[in-house]
């Protein structure tokens, strides 16, 4: 199934926003290159036997959806080229540690999050992931000027169980709000769009760059290329 994106727009005002962090406030995607290209350059298996774009596209296999499990990846890695070392929990602490190093803000979401605060705008982060989140809030600077981050492991339970998402809508304090008046941005289908849509809430997915969404999963209220496109919605 192929969505007409431009059919997918609604002249609804919102209340209330939600927004995921990863490659939809903050540059996942970059970082994950540069995070990659350091192991790479670090294990003789993989760069004396394999060029840099093919091992890319490697790595990228192993995040699907824009989401990885660095706990696992190693395992693939090891799979696929056995003379790397190594085990999962060095390889998380490997991977978050240098994704805190490399992150940045994406172009203009600053701009965006400014504008949203100058207009009293109701709103926050959901993010899947544990401390590291907070350490990429503070490392972007987004923890001075977001008004909650919930890491969804701190809280205890990941997007897209229910639970997170209901969690928010309590930090919002906002009287009588009901989920349908909340809306969901985020760039994963599986976790920010159908979570937020099992529990009522609109949603906006962020393409970064993809062109076709998944059949298998609801599709969005909104299909955006930037955050700065929801101006117009939000009150």
């Amino acid at each position: 199934m192929g969505y007409n994106y431009d059919l997918l727009m609604t002249n609804q005002k919102f209340r209330a926003a939600l927004f995921d962090m990863d490659d939809t406030l903050i540059d996942r995607r970059s970082a994950y290159d540069d995070v990659y290209r350091v192991f790479y350059d670090r294990h003789e298996a993989i760069h004396s036997t394999t060029s840099w774009e093919n091992a890319l596209e490697f790595f990228w296999s192993l995040s699907p959806s824009n989401a990885t499990n660095a706990n696992t990846a190693i395992l693939d890695i090891q799979e696929r080229w056995p003379g790397v070392t190594g085990d999962s929990q060095s390889h998380y602490n490997f991977y978050f540690t240098h994704m805190v190093k490399f992150i940045k803000v994406l172009p203009g979401a600053i701009d965006f999050i400014e504008w949203m605060n100058s207009n009293t705008s109701k709103w926050g982060v959901v993010t899947n992931g544990d401390q590291f989140q907070h350490l990429k809030a503070e490392t972007t600077g987004l923890d001075r000027i977001t008004p909650f981050v919930l890491a969804s492991r701190l809280f205890g339970v990941d997007k897209p169980a229910p639970e997170v998402f209901m969690e928010a809508v309590r930090l919002l304090d906002i009287e009588g709000l009901a989920t349908e008046e909340i809306l969901f941005v985020g760039d994963n289908p599986y976790t920010d769009i159908l979570g937020a849509h099992g529990v009522g809430m609109k949603t906006a997915w962020v393409r970064m760059g993809r062109e076709k969404y998944p059949d298998d999963a609801p599709a969005p209220d909104y299909v955006i290329d930037h955050v700065e496109e929801l101006k117009n919605v939000l009150v």
